[in-house]
């Protein structure tokens, strides 16, 4: 599958592997200094969540090994995945835990020594910023380069932010060419004529289906890459005349020299672009599941790095198919682990809303032409099967929340959108993000 086919799988996916991680597995958190109440659970002073499951469960209980695809597992043998541990009924190969009967989920293992460290390393800086535009409500927006004839979908007098997706990076730091140039040209005009920013994306989930996060870590592998992989998105960044960077490495992990290596690459980042004025954002995993688990890997954003970016644009869809995938709840929680447990100011929290379907990943517009009522409720039935997207409501609802307790809202992806104005996401977000 090409990139453009594949892309959309990702952020607005972007991120239909991560996704996959997320659809499939309750998450154990890291530690951090906020207790927080999330849905009908509490997450403790050290990051676990409190469900009915494990309220009483020995929470020092060692995990087992690492759950390997290739390995057969037989009935009572046990297994680790995303910080979750997990005992087979009976035997099974290739079965991801979490996301079949074989397995029975036991609980969070003890795995968390590594994430205290990561985010323990700095307290996050509350403070405003001087610059006042990154406290007033963003609406940020993700322009795919695949669809250079859609620009005339966007209205500009709405968007804050818009993200050029994307810079491809290689693996020796140099960038692939970008893609529709004469398209981010226009996207520029059109939006600094409607005094929105444009920022350069750097990264996604894939290209040409093959994920990019070896090439991230390949590219960073040695301070030299770390070095010669910012300037050259530093010179892109100058050449078409963005206005910051948005980096959306999928995915850091505590794992590793993951977090480290990103860290370092951000840290680069914000210095050259912070002194000449221009902008750093980072696309973030979501932090929590539809279960209300926190998501491990989030602890790779760490306190450094949150402290370093302008805002943070969070991936908070795909937590599966179905209801699960981009629920108000789910987006509540998401929200409220940023903010809460991690300490983020609300200015830098901004919260992702999907224009899309799970399953099938059709777009809002494409399920309006099809089911005429879609606007009106959050699933319908599409190409025979029942599809889960956010309606009208939905989308207010969660701008209106976005609007009283976090910094604005970031949408996956803009062209997917309807044409009519009466029922279009993007004028629902623009009526209810602005205090009556």
């Amino acid at each position: 599958m090409e990139k453009k086919q594949s892309l959309p799988y990702l952020l607005g996916g972007a991120m239909l592997g991560i996704l996959l991680t997320l659809t499939v597995c309750p998450c154990v958190s890291m530690s951090t200094s906020a207790e927080i109440r999330t849905g009908h659970d509490a997450v403790n002073q050290d990051g676990f969540r409190l469900t009915g499951d494990n309220q009483n469960q020995d929470s020092s209980r060692t995990a087992s090994e690492t759950w390997d695809r290739t390995t057969v597992y037989t009935g009572g043998d046990t297994a680790d995945y995303e910080g979750r541990l997990y005992r087979a009924k009976w035997w099974t190969l290739g079965e991801l835990p979490g996301n079949s009967d074989v397995w029975e989920d036991l609980g969070v293992s003890d795995h968390t020594s590594a994430q205290t460290e990561i985010t323990k390393n700095i307290p996050v800086n509350a403070s405003a910023p001087q610059n006042r535009e990154l406290t007033d409500f963003k609406v940020v927006g993700y322009y795919p380069s695949w669809k250079p004839d859609k620009l005339s979908c966007v209205d500009f007098g709405i968007v804050t932010h818009v993200c050029y997706a994307f810079a491809i990076p290689k693996p020796d730091g140099s960038l692939r060419d970008l893609e529709n140039p004469d398209t981010a040209k226009a996207l520029l005009r059109s939006a600094h004529d409607n005094g929105a920013k444009v920022l350069l994306s750097v990264g996604g989930w894939s290209y040409h289906d093959t994920p990019l996060e070896s090439v991230f870590m390949e590219a960073t592998a040695t301070d030299a890459g770390i070095r010669r992989l910012a300037e050259n998105i530093l010179s892109m960044c100058e050449e078409y005349g963005f206005d910051g960077v948005d980096m959306d490495w999928e995915h850091p992990r505590t794992d590793g020299t993951s977090a480290r290596q990103y860290e370092a690459l951000m840290l680069t980042l914000a210095d050259r672009l912070h002194k000449n004025g221009k902008l750093l954002t980072a696309a973030v995993l979501s932090g929590a599941t539809p279960d209300g688990s926190i998501y491990y890997d989030a602890a790779a954003h760490t306190n450094t790095v949150l402290n370093a970016v302008d805002f943070i644009n969070i991936m908070a869809y795909d937590g599966g198919d179905g209801e699960r995938h981009s629920s108000y709840p789910f987006a509540v929680d998401c929200a409220s682990y940023w903010k809460e447990a991690r300490g983020l100011p609300s200015h830098k929290v901004v919260l992702g809303l999907p224009f899309y379907s799970r399953p099938g990943w059709a777009d809002y517009g494409i399920i309006l032409e099809n089911a005429p009522d879609a606007w009106e409720k959050d699933h319908t039935l599409y190409n025979g099967m029942e599809v889960y997207y956010n309606g009208m409501d939905t989308v207010a609802e969660k701008t209106r929340y976005a609007r009283e307790n976090l910094g604005g809202v970031m949408i996956w992806e803009l062209t997917q959108d309807t044409g009519q104005t009466d029922k279009s996401l993007l004028q629902t977000i623009g009526k209810n993000c602005r205090v009556p």
